[in-house]
Formats: structure tokens, sequence, C-alpha cells
């Protein structure tokens, strides 16, 4: 048996061809975006030369587009904007985030070019390296997520009011949709953004953390499990805020979460409260975030 050919001295690797980054941003939320670029920079030390990612956007400010390209460039980072659709005036308005976040809807409709991408919110940090993840066999499932930490499964808090009427058990478990591994093609075939889409038009009464909520009616149980570490929530602040109530208790432990925020792979400020607002709370998450933000605001 014959050994693969080594490398010849001052050869140029060809780098890996992952799957790419997919963000949906309006003016509002350029900074934390570049927040987040800047994590997965500092994530990968050896350099992001394998790595893309695309900003969907609707109407972007050309200032806005400056601005992302700038970083993106300054961190060696392919980045590139396309154009979404509007969402939907159909849609059941945010209470505390922007309309962009439906973006993610029209992903499958978008990106075409590829057969698997991994979504990311943008009120997030990297803080380990995302290959393992880019390259998880989805084993023909459409989506990969994590189930919600504090809602795990329906019966559990407030999400899709109604699930009962609607033919569900309270035992289905409930996953978080903002970091998603995505098989595009299967997602088409089944038709889960699309069958979410209709649910949030037809249905508002049976909603309450929008398109999330919608997806999870979408995809039932059909979706593959992801380790926590691929989207921690950043749980410790909001039990600084008080009248923090954990109801999943019996399911994951308070205390494995608050664990889980010091080997996060992505840290996820999930919620009303975002570490860039006043009023968050002092301490290291918010510490590390202030970090990241610094790094971009200094480069401006």
């Amino acid at each position: 048996m014959t050994s693969a050919p080594a490398s010849l001295p001052g050869a140029t690797e060809v780098p890996r061809k992952l799957p790419p980054l997919v963000c949906g941003v309006d003016d509002g939320f350029i900074q934390p975006l570049c927040v987040m670029m800047e994590s997965l920079a500092a994530a990968h030390p050896g350099g992001t030369v394998d790595m893309r990612l695309i900003v969907l956007n609707h109407a972007l400010s050309k200032s806005s587009s400056d601005a992302i390209r700038w970083h993106a460039d300054r961190l060696s980072l392919s980045v590139e904007l396309r154009t979404a659709p509007a969402p939907s005036s159909r849609y059941p308005a945010f209470r505390w985030t922007s309309d962009a976040t439906y973006m993610r809807l029209a992903i499958p409709e978008i990106i075409t070019d590829h057969r698997k991408v991994l979504y990311l919110d943008v009120d997030l940090l990297i803080l380990k390296d995302l290959r393992p993840l880019l390259e998880h066999d989805l084993s023909g499932a459409a989506l990969a997520a994590v189930r919600d930490p504090k809602v795990p499964l329906l019966k559990i808090g407030k999400v899709l009011p109604g699930w009962e009427r609607l033919g569900l058990s309270g035992n289905q478990e409930y996953f978080n949709n903002g970091v998603m591994l995505l098989d595009l093609p299967e997602c088409r075939r089944q038709q889960i953004f699309a069958r979410a889409s209709d649910f949030l038009i037809e249905h508002p009464e049976n909603v309450r953390y929008w398109d999330q909520d919608a997806m999870n009616w979408s995809a039932a149980d059909n979706w593959l499990r992801l380790d926590r570490k691929w989207n921690t929530f950043a749980l410790s602040p909001r039990i600084q805020l008080g009248n923090f109530i954990h109801q999943a208790e019996s399911v994951i432990p308070l205390a494995q979460l608050l664990a889980d925020e010091d080997t996060a792979a992505v840290l996820h400020f999930a919620g009303a409260n975002k570490p860039w607002a006043a009023g968050f709370p002092d301490g290291p998450l918010r510490d590390l975030y202030a970090k990241f933000l610094g790094a971009v605001v200094g480069q401006q």
C-alpha cells in the first residue's frame, strides 16, 4: 500500500470548501454583525480563508454595506451581500428585535448555489472553531439545531400557544433557530421554510416566538439534535436581572446550563436584553462582549 504524497515545500494548501455562514441584518444590526465577525476571526487564529459569510439584507444603506465590507476586508473574511425580499407585512410584528430576523425564512429561496449552510443570529459570539459544526453530517435531516435550553419541550413555557389544538404532543422537543445547520435541497423538498411562512400568516394566534414557533411546527420532530455548545444561552446575566424562572429544571438543570457558559463554542445572547445596550448586567459575559465590541469600534 502506498502512502499519500507529502506536500511539496512551499506549496500552497488548497482551502477546504466549507458550507457558508448565513446571517440576516438591517441597518440597526450592523454593529452586532461586525462584532460577531470579529469573534469569528478570533476563534480561528489560523485564518478564515476557507470560510465565507453570506449576509442577507433588504434595503441596506450604503454606509452599512461599506461598514460590513470594510470589516470583512480587515479580518480577511470573504463576505457576500445578497438582497432578500421584504418580510411579509402579514407576519406578526416583533416585540423586541427587528423584522430582519424573518429574512432567514427566505434562505432556501435565495441561496440555491450551496447545498448546506450554517445560519447564525448576529446576537452571538463565536468562541471556538466552527469547522466541526460546518462538517457535521446531517444524516439526511433537513436541519440540525440545539434544543432550546429554557423551553426544551412544548409543554414547558409559552412557546407555540395552542399546540394541543394543533395536534402536537407536549413532549415534542423544541429547538432554538438562532443557530441552524441546513440541508437546503432537503429543506425545499420538505417545504419546511415555506410551510413556516404560511403558518405565520394563517395562525398568528399560535405564535409567540415568531418564525421559531412556526419552524418548530413545520419541522415537527424531524430535526437533528446538536450539542448545546453550538448554541449556549447566556443565562447568567438574565438571572442577575431578577425574576428569572427556570421551568425546565427537571429536563435540563439550571446549574448545568450555567456551567455550559464556560465551554461554549457559540454563546448566544438570546432574549430582549442585549450586551451592547444600556442596562445589561455587569459581569464576565458583558466584559467578554465588550472586548470584541471594543475591537470593532476601535477600528472604525
